[in-house]
C-alpha cells in the first residue's frame, strides 16, 4: 500500500528546560480510546526530573489531550524522585502499566513496579514490585500473548558489578545485561522466569538491550536484542519451547541497528512485522519491515520516516504501539529527537 495512505500526528513538541521524550508507548484501552504514556521532564535520562507522562485521543490519534504528570502514587523524591514507564500491557479488559524509579541515577535505588487499572486508566491500583531478582535493575519490555494464552513479559536485567569506580555512572548502571522473559498461564496472577541470554562473555560489556519477542508458526519464540558496540548489527535469541529454555547467548543477525530500541509486532502464521533503524551508524530512518517466513528474511522494506524534525542529524527512537483488530493498521508513537512525541499510523501491506 501507498505511504499516501499513512497518518501521522504530534501528541507533545517539549521546549527545555522540561522537553525530555523517551520511551513512548502507545495503546488501545478496552474502552476503544488510546493511550500514550512517555518518559518525559529534564532534558536527559537519568535524571531525578524525569516523570511518566500521559497523553490521550479518542479519535484514533486525530487529537491529543495536553499531557499530563502521570500520578503512580510514590513521592517526587528521595528514591522515588526519577520515574519512566517501560511497558503498558492490555490484556481481558485489564491495563498493566510496568514503571522504574531511580533517586537520580538508575544504580541508585533503581526499582521496577507495576499497577492495574480496570476501567482504561479512569483509575488504577497501588503499585506493586515485580516478582523476585527482577525487582531491581531490571527494565520489563513489550509483552506477547503466545497462541495458547500465555502471556511473556521480556526483560533486560543488569548483573553489575558495582566495583568499577573507573566508569561513569551510567556505565556503571548497564553493565553486563542479561534477558529473558517472565511467563504466566494464569493471567498474571503467579510468574516463572525463563532465560539469561547474554550478548557477549565480556562481564564489563554496557549496553541496552531493550529486547523485543515474537511467537513463529511453530510455536518458537523469538527474541531480539538491541547490541550497542558489537557490531551495528541487532542480535538473535530463540526458544524452541514456547519461550521455558532459552540459549546462553544470542546471536548476531544481517539486520542493521546502530544501537537503537526495534520493536516487533506478530501477524498472521510466520508475517512479523519489526519498526527499526536500518543504519548501522544513525538513528534514521525509521522503516516498517516485515518478513513472511519467520523474521530469516525481510522483502518488504518501507521508510516510514526518513529524518527528524530537526534534520538529518537528528535522531528518531523508541517506536512502540500496536496492531490493529483487523491487522490492516500498524498504529504507534516514537520519539523525535528526545523533544517530540510522534504518533503514526502505517497501512499494512495486504498478505497472502
Amino acid at each position: 500500500m501507498d505511504a499516501q495512505q499513512d497518518f501521522s500526528s504530534i501528541p507533545y513538541d517539549g521546549v527545555s528546560p522540561n522537553k525530555m521524550v523517551c520511551d513512548t508507548t502507545l495503546r488501545q484501552l478496552p474502552d476503544g480510546s488510546w493511550i500514550l504514556f512517555i518518559l518525559a521532564g529534564g532534558d536527559t535520562e537519568p535524571s531525578p526530573k524525569n516523570y511518566t507522562g500521559v497523553s490521550r485521543s479518542r479519535d484514533r490519534g486525530k487529537t491529543w489531550t495536553p499531557l499530563e504528570r502521570f500520578d503512580v502514587g510514590f513521592p517526587r523524591s528521595g528514591k522515588t524522585i526519577g520515574q519512566g514507564p517501560t511497558e503498558l500491557m492490555i490484556h481481558n479488559r485489564r491495563a498493566t502499566l510496568f514503571f522504574s524509579t531511580h533517586s537520580r541515577h538508575w544504580a541508585n535505588d533503581w526499582r521496577s513496579w507495576f499497577l492495574t487499572s480496570d476501567d482504561s486508566f479512569q483509575s488504577w491500583g497501588v503499585p506493586s514490585e515485580v516478582p523476585g531478582r527482577l525487582k531491581e535493575r531490571t527494565f520489563v519490555r513489550n509483552h506477547l500473548v503466545t497462541r495458547d494464552g500465555r502471556i511473556l513479559l521480556p526483560f533486560q536485567h543488569y548483573i553489575g558489578p558495582d566495583d568499577q569506580q573507573d566508569r561513569s555512572p551510567l556505565e556503571r548502571d548497564f553493565t553486563n545485561p542479561r534477558n529473558g522473559i517472565l511467563m504466566t498461564g494464569d493471567g498474571g496472577r503467579t510468574w516463572t522466569e525463563h532465560g539469561n541470554v547474554r550478548l557477549t562473555p565480556n562481564d564489563r560489556y554496557f549496553g541496552w538491550a531493550e529486547n523485543n519477542l515474537a511467537e513463529l508458526n511453530d510455536g518458537r519464540i523469538a527474541m531480539i536484542i538491541r547490541a550497542d558496540g558489537l557490531g551495528g548489527r541487532l542480535f538473535y535469541a530463540e526458544s524452541k519451547d514456547g519461550g521455558r529454555t532459552w540459549p546462553e547467548y544470542a546471536s548476531i543477525t544481517p539486520v542493521p541497528n546502530p544501537g537503537s530500541k526495534a520493536t516487533l509486532y506478530p501477524l498472521a502464521g510466520d508475517a512479523v512485522a519489526m519498526l527499526h533503524n536500518p543504519n548501522s551508524k544513525h538513528r534514521s530512518p525509521l522503516a516498517l519491515w516485515i518478513s513472511f517466513d519467520g523474521m530469516r528474511t525481510w522483502p518488504y522494506q518501507r521508510v516510514l520516516h526518513a529524518e527528524s524534525c530537526d534534520g538529518p542529524n537528528g535522531r528518531i527512537n523508541y517506536p512502540d504501539g500496536f496492531v490493529s483488530a483487523d491487522q490492516q493498521w500498524l498504529h504507534f508513537a516514537f520519539d523525535d529527537n528526545r523533544h517530540r512525541a510522534v504518533h503514526y499510523s502505517a497501512k499494512l501491506p495486504p498478505r497472502k
